[in-house]
């Protein structure tokens, strides 16, 4: 449906700011930070989403991560993100549109993570 790739400097400022936002523990691989499995989801920050608009407030209806290998700090990473469904359903407070997202995150040619996140908004999409 619609793509969307782009590059994220993962750095140990990045990690512990985001382990300290969510409450985890700062985990290392001898010396090197480790980023909590949840922090892919932050990439899209970076990234202007066309088809998401900016002026809507969305929910995480699901989300899950597989991972290759832990992301670690100072990785140069290059993420593609698409959305593979977008469906419409009606809930309790009028229509509801459910996006669903593949993001896949590489570093140096090598896959590190899978995550699939499905965000949900209120009213009618762009």
């Amino acid at each position: 449906m619609s793509r969307l790739t782009f590059r994220y400097h993962l750095t140990a400022e990045t990690i512990i700011a985001y382990s300290l936002s969510i409450e985890a523990p700062i985990q290392k691989m001898g010396d090197v930070l480790i980023a909590p499995s949840t922090m892919p989801i932050t990439f899209w920050k970076i990234a202007d989403v066309p088809w998401l608009d900016k002026d809507n407030t969305f929910i995480h209806g699901r989300q899950s991560f597989i991972y290759k290998v832990p992301l670690k700090a100072d990785s140069h990473l290059v993420c593609d993100l698409s959305l593979t469904k977008m469906e419409k359903k009606v809930g309790r407070s009028g229509e509801l549109i459910l996006y669903t997202h593949v993001l896949t995150c590489a570093c140096k040619g090598e896959p590190i993570v899978t995550a699939e996140t499905v965000l949900i908004s209120i009213g009618d999409p762009l």
